[in-house]
């Protein structure tokens, strides 16, 4: 069976060789990717009913939003320094005031296609009339 044993040996060689990559797909300092924040700072329009806005990005090109009412959740490009969300499904829940107007403000933030940057712990997005200042929160906090 010399060939199962080169067929082994090349898929192994290829496991090795693709966790050295340039470091795109694992998680650093700057990576979302696996990692949810809540909103602390919002300069220019407020969430409605107050938020926070909670952001997470469970997979690479992924992200999940709420800012209070609906849960928000969709395909997301974050290359460039931008995101770029695809059509985001959300749950269907009717809010009472002042909440109701916080979905709007969910989708006119990723519409926008906010630049975003990422310094340890601290997330900020901006867009031409919002930007929201996020702090990373952790299973414990």
């Amino acid at each position: 069976m010399p060939g199962a044993s080169r067929v082994v040996a090349v898929l192994a060689l290829g496991s090795v060789l693709s966790g050295c990559g340039g470091g795109e797909s694992g998680s650093s300092s700057s990576d979302p990717v696996g990692r949810r924040y809540v909103s602390t700072e919002i300069e220019g329009r407020p969430i409605p009913g107050g938020g926070p806005l909670e952001l997470s990005f469970p997979a690479v090109e992924r992200l999940a939003a709420t800012a209070g009412c609906n849960r928000f959740t969709g395909t997301a490009d974050f290359s460039g320094g931008t995101i770029r969300a695809g059509n985001l499904a959300s749950t269907r829940m009717v809010c009472p005031p002042p909440r109701n107007g916080a979905d709007d403000w969910v989708q006119t933030l990723f519409a926008g296609r906010p630049r975003w940057t990422s310094d340890g712990e601290v997330l900020t997005l901006t867009t031409g009339s919002v930007t929201v200042t996020l702090t990373e929160r952790t299973n414990g906090r």
